[in-house]
This record gives structure tokens, sequence and C-alpha cells, in this order.
């Protein structure tokens, strides 16, 4: 059994919704020698951050980048949601960055902020464009800042009680709270 907003569509234009108010907006700047992830991950804690949208306003550049791909299941033909982890070494220029924070279980087991950060990076002479998933170890070189809106005025929904075999962190919806 499968909630509704997890199944696939059954028509061409449908859709799931749910009205959010905008909160507190921080420009945020992270220098050479953060990590992206962690960096974005802790400012939520500090300013109690649950839900935000991350978009970019300066980028700088990534060496290295760790991101996640989508890979060939050789196990599972019909299994097109495998990710793996890639990584850039070389200095990669940033070229667009955007994403959400939102609440997983942490290592405790009780929700904490996750950074779910894409992005697309290259424009350097040694380093094609690529992106996908941005991971923890993703450094940056010079300057990056962001803006990061805080989602205000919903929760979150999980899937109906099932067992995930190879799924740590399930999709989630959302609802207004009243």
């Amino acid at each position: 059994m499968t909630e509704i907003w997890e199944r696939d569509a059954a028509t061409p234009d449908e859709y799931h919704c749910v009205e959010a108010i905008r909160g507190r907006e921080f420009i945020i700047r992270l220098t050479t020698g953060a990590d992206v992830f962690l960096a974005i991950q802790k400012f939520a804690i500090d300013n109690d951050i649950t839900f935000a949208k991350i978009h970019a306003a300066f980028m700088g550049g990534l060496q290295p980048a760790k991101y996640l791909v989508w890979a060939p299941d050789t196990t599972d033909p019909d299994n097109w949601h495998k990710e793996a982890v890639a990584t850039t070494a070389n200095l990669s220029m940033v070229l667009a960055f955007g994403g959400m924070i939102h609440p997983r279980p942490g290592k405790d087991g009780k929700p904490e902020p996750f950074p779910a950060i894409h992005f697309v990076a290259g424009g350097a002479w040694d380093c094609p464009t690529f992106g996908g998933h941005l991971e923890q170890g993703s450094i940056v070189k010079g300057v990056l800042e962001c803006f990061i809106t805080e989602i205000t005025g919903i929760e979150t929904l999980s899937p109906v009680e099932r067992v995930y075999v190879d799924d740590e962190y399930p999709e989630n919806w959302y609802k207004k709270i009243s």
C-alpha cells in the first residue's frame, strides 16, 4: 500500500501541492575549506530551521565535489533509482545550485535538518560539466554564497509503515499546519 503522493501519476496533468509560508531569509557565506553539506546543516540546526529552500546568489568553486548520480543496477534493470557516489577532484566552478532543507532521521533516530542540494558544476579548462545530488565531502574553494529561505506552516507526512529494504530514507510529503 502506498500513499497517493508516492504513486505514479494516473494522468499527465496530475500533481500534489501544499501551501507553505515564507519565513526568515538568510544569505550565508562559505569560504575555502568549508564542507557545503555540513556547513548548511549546522546553519539549519543553529537557526532552528526545519524546512527551507536553498537557492544560489554567488557561486564559487568546489574541490573536490562529491555527489550522487544515477547508476545502472546490474542486478535489477528495473531499478532506475540506484545512486552511487561520484567524486570530481579537479577544481570546478559551481554553475547552478538549489535544493531544500527538510527533516530526516539522524543517527539517534530523532529528526534533524537534511540539506538536499542539487548542483551543476564545471567551467574549468580541465573539468567537464557535471551535476547531481551534492554529498558531504564537497569542499568550497574560494567563496560560495547562497540564499536560504525558511519555509513554515507545514509538517512532514511519512509514508505508511512498511519495510524499506534498500531505501534508508523514503520520500516524504508535507501537510499544511492549521
